[in-house]
């Protein structure tokens, strides 16, 4: 039986979960809804089908990322565009979107 100190995620096997301080978030649920992402496909679904008319010549991030950040965002009940200023340097956020 696996303990909280041993448990890694199947999105990113470098992330582990536990219990002894660090770069800490109050978001960590947000774990589950990406591995429950990866489970589904929802992502590789998302970055095939999602086609935006989008004419930007320069950009950071892809409208997939963009998308499902919002859409995490949202599950974590942030509600708000400005929200997203503060989870810049969230380690969870930055891990479930990838940045």
């Amino acid at each position: 039986m696996a303990t909280l100190s041993q448990l890694t995620l199947n999105f990113n096997r470098q992330i582990k979960l536990s219990n002894n301080g660090g770069s800490l978030s109050s978001d960590t649920g947000e774990f589950l809804f990406r591995e429950f992402d990866e489970t589904i496909g929802f992502s590789k679904t998302l970055t095939q089908y999602l086609d935006l008319k989008d004419e930007r010549l320069y950009y950071f991030h892809s409208n997939e990322n963009l998308l499902r950040q919002k859409i995490y965002q949202i599950i974590a009940g942030y509600f708000e565009d400005d929200a997203a200023d503060q989870l810049t340097n969230d380690p969870v956020f930055t891990q479930i979107i990838g940045t």
